[in-house]
């Protein structure tokens, strides 16, 4: 009896996700909307109750954990370029990926877990372990699939906007669908089609006219060929992978406030953007794109300790104090910013999270 109690709730459940699944798929404007309505919240939390910053750490996480989830089933109804190539990979890679995404997507959430229920030993022992297991997936995915250089995360949102401008594209070329058949007929004129592979051959008198010809010969894939990460890059790309390892090592060393820790990891992330710069002929665009989201990432290292203590801090607080005195109702802003902020950095701009 009670198998046949739960047998039904199931199949409602199941019922209920798959309605969900297709009005995300025809609705991902409203999804967005509600989605930063979501992570607003989480903001709106921060500093307001007790244990503000666990419950709105986990806010933001289950939000973007929702956001990931919708750029699934979004992606799943496409069939872009970019969904393509990942449906090439292997299930094993996607699925490592899917972890990575969604590990750290938590992972600040799990951090602060583990500060309050184990103290903070038990703390940096799970960073270590999170860490360890984000290494080895990425050097898996490395060596295993034809994806670019790791990106953080590994699965990337989805671009809405530009999604937005496909659908309002292709409507368009639906409605000039009517026209096919008198492109197709005008083709007949200027083509013939081989018997036996049935592949349609242009004529000589159907080539555009000689100032629009470039007579370059046509390399199809070339990009997806150059997508898989050359020998000589891959230097830079082990390196960049074990730079949170490198960086755990030396706080344990030198400790966590010290400028050596500092150095060490910056050096790393400096050295690894070397290398590829020096090979950029190699690079492929996505790789090339990836490159400068690091160069942009390396302004964290003014939020982080001790660099932060030393120089940013007091200019950041004499930045917001001039606010303060100059521009009205600026203190309503200003006076919980400059309460939060040390909460933030200490929290958020780890070495180990770009």
């Amino acid at each position: 009896m009670e198998n046949k109690r739960i047998f039904p709730k199931m199949d409602k459940l199941k019922g209920m996700l798959k309605a969900y699944e297709e009005w995300v798929a025809r609705n991902p404007d409203v999804v967005g909307d509600f989605e930063t309505t979501a992570k607003w919240v989480s903001y709106f939390i921060a500093g307001r109750i007790s244990s503000s910053n666990v419950l709105s750490e986990l806010v933001y996480t289950l939000s973007n954990m929702l956001v990931f989830y919708n750029d699934r089933i979004i992606d799943g109804e496409r069939s872009a370029k970019e969904n393509s190539m990942l449906r090439l990979q292997s299930k094993l890679c996607y699925r490592l990926k899917v972890t990575l995404t969604t590990l750290e997507y938590s992972e600040v959430f799990i951090e602060i877990s583990a500060r309050r229920l184990f103290g903070q030993t038990g703390k940096w022992l799970l960073i270590a372990l999170i860490q360890v297991f984000k290494a080895a997936g990425r050097l898996f995915i490395l060596r295993h699939s034809t994806s670019d250089v790791i990106t953080s995360p590994p699965i990337a949102s989805l671009n809405r906007r530009a999604l937005g401008k496909q659908r309002k594209t292709a409507a368009a070329g639906a409605s000039a669908a009517n026209d096919d058949a008198n492109v197709i007929q005008s083709q007949h004129s200027v083509t013939f089609q081989l018997k036996r592979s049935g592949r349609i051959i242009r004529k000589v008198e159907g080539a555009p006219p000689i100032q629009y010809r470039d007579f370059n010969l046509h390399v199809e894939n070339n990009e997806a060929a150059k997508a898989q990460v050359p020998r000589q890059l891959l230097t830079a790309e082990y390196l960049y992978i074990s730079k949170p390892l490198i960086h755990l090592a030396a706080m344990g060393l030198f400790g966590r406030r010290s400028w050596k820790q500092y150095m060490v990891a910056l050096s790393v992330d400096l050295y690894s953007i070397h290398l590829y710069r020096q090979r950029r002929h190699l690079m492929s665009k996505q790789q090339k794109l990836e490159l400068s989201r690091r160069c942009i990432n390396l302004m964290y290292f003014l939020a982080r300790s001790p660099f932060y203590e030393s120089y940013t801090q007091t200019r950041l607080e004499g930045l917001l104090d001039l606010l303060v005195r100059t521009v009205p109702l600026a203190k309503m802003v200003s006076g919980p910013l400059k309460d939060y902020i040390p909460q933030w950095q200490s929290t958020y701009f780890y070495l180990w999270s770009t």
